[in-house]
C-alpha cells in the first residue's frame, strides 16, 4: 500500500487523523512530563486507565447501551486512573514508602485487575466485545467516525487548556520558590497538568495502548530536547515529532498488519536514537 492510497481510503484515513492527532496532543504534553520528571507517573496513568475502561464497558452493556461508547469509556478510564493516581500520594503520604515503589505498586495492581476483566470479558457472550484487546497495544484501524471526533475534540480541548495557562506552568517548572513568593496559582495549574495527562493518556489508549503509551508521551520530548531548550519552541517540536513519526507508525502498522502502538513506539526510539546520536556527533 501506498501513502497516496492510505490517504484515499476511508478507514485508513480515519485512522491517520486519530493518530496524527494523539501523536501532537502527547507530544505537546511531553515536555510538562519530561521536564518535571513525571514519567512514571505517566506511565502509571495509563496502565490504571485499563480497568476503569473495562469496567465501563461492562456497565454499558450491562444497562444495553453501547459497550464501545467513547465518553463513557473515557469517563471510566478517567476515573479509574484518577483514583491511581489518589492511592499513589495517600501511600506516599501515609506509609513509609518511596514515590517509584508506589507508582509501580499501584500500576502492577490496577493493571492486573484490567488483565483480570479482560479475561472476564473474552469469556462471556457480551455485544461488541470483539477486539476489546486492542486496548493493550492499540489497533489504529479500528477508530469510528465517532473515536475520531472525541479525540479531535479532548485532544484539542487539553491543548488549548494547557496554552492558556503555560506561562504560568512554565514559571513553576523553573522556579517553584519564585512562583509561591509571587502568589500564582501552583495547586490549580498543577491540577489542569495532571487532568490534562490523564485525558491525553485515555484518547491514545485505542490507538497506541496502555502498555506503550508513555513512550508516545516521553519520546519525543527526548527527541527535541536535543534541539530546543526554550519551552514553547520545545513543546511545539515535541508536537511536530509527535504527529509526524506517529503518522509513519500508522501507515507501517496498515501496510504490515502490525499492531498500532509497537509500530509508533518504534519509529518514536528511532527517532530519539537519531536525535542523540546527532547530538553527540555534533559536540564532537
Amino acid at each position: 500500500m501506498s501513502p497516496l492510497e492510505l490517504f484515499s481510503d476511508y478507514t485508513y484515513r480515519q485512522a491517520l487523523i486519530g493518530t496524527v492527532t494523539v501523536g501532537a496532543a502527547a507530544g505537546a504534553i511531553g515536555p510538562l512530563v519530561f521536564v518535571r520528571r513525571q514519567s512514571l507517573l505517566a506511565d502509571a496513568i495509563a496502565h490504571s486507565a485499563l480497568p476503569g475502561l473495562l469496567g465501563a464497558f461492562l456497565v454499558a452493556v450491562t444497562l444495553g447501551l453501547d459497550g464501545r461508547n467513547v465518553p463513557m469509556l473515557m469517563i471510566g478510564s478517567l476515573i479509574s486512573a484518577s483514583l491511581a493516581v489518589f492511592v499513589i500520594y495517600t501511600v506516599i503520604d501515609k506509609l513509609p514508602i518511596k514515590v517509584d515503589a508506589a507508582m509501580a505498586a499501584t500500576l502492577t495492581t490496577f493493571f492486573a485487575s484490567g488483565m483480570l476483566l479482560m479475561q472476564y470479558i473474552s469469556r462471556r457472550p457480551l455485544p461488541g466485545k470483539a477486539g476489546i484487546q486492542d486496548y493493550l497495544l492499540g489497533n489504529a484501524s479500528t477508530l469510528t467516525q465517532s473515536d475520531v471526533n472525541s479525540i479531535l475534540v479532548a485532544g484539542g480541548g487539553t491543548v488549548l487548556v494547557l496554552s492558556l495557562v503555560h506561562r504560568v506552568h512554565a514559571t513553576i517548572t523553573s522556579d517553584l520558590s519564585f512562583a509561591r513568593v509571587a502568589g500564582l496559582p501552583i495547586k490549580v495549574v498543577d491540577v489542569i497538568a495532571f487532568f490534562s495527562l490523564i485525558v491525553i493518556t485515555v484518547i491514545g489508549v485505542k490507538v497506541v495502548g496502555v502498555v506503550l503509551m508513555v513512550s508516545v508521551i516521553i519520546a519525543p520530548a527526548v527527541a527535541a530536547r536535543q534541539f530546543v531548550h526554550r519551552l514553547i519552541p520545545f513543546i511545539v517540536l515535541c508536537a511536530v515529532i509527535g504527529a509526524i513519526t506517529a503518522a509513519v507508525g500508522c501507515y507501517l502498522s496498515i501496510a504490515f498488519g502490525a499492531p498500532t502502538g509497537p509500530c509508533i513506539v518504534v519509529m518514536h526510539a528511532l527517532t530519539a536514537s537519531a536525535a542523540l546520536i546527532w547530538k553527540k556527533v555534533s559536540r564532537a
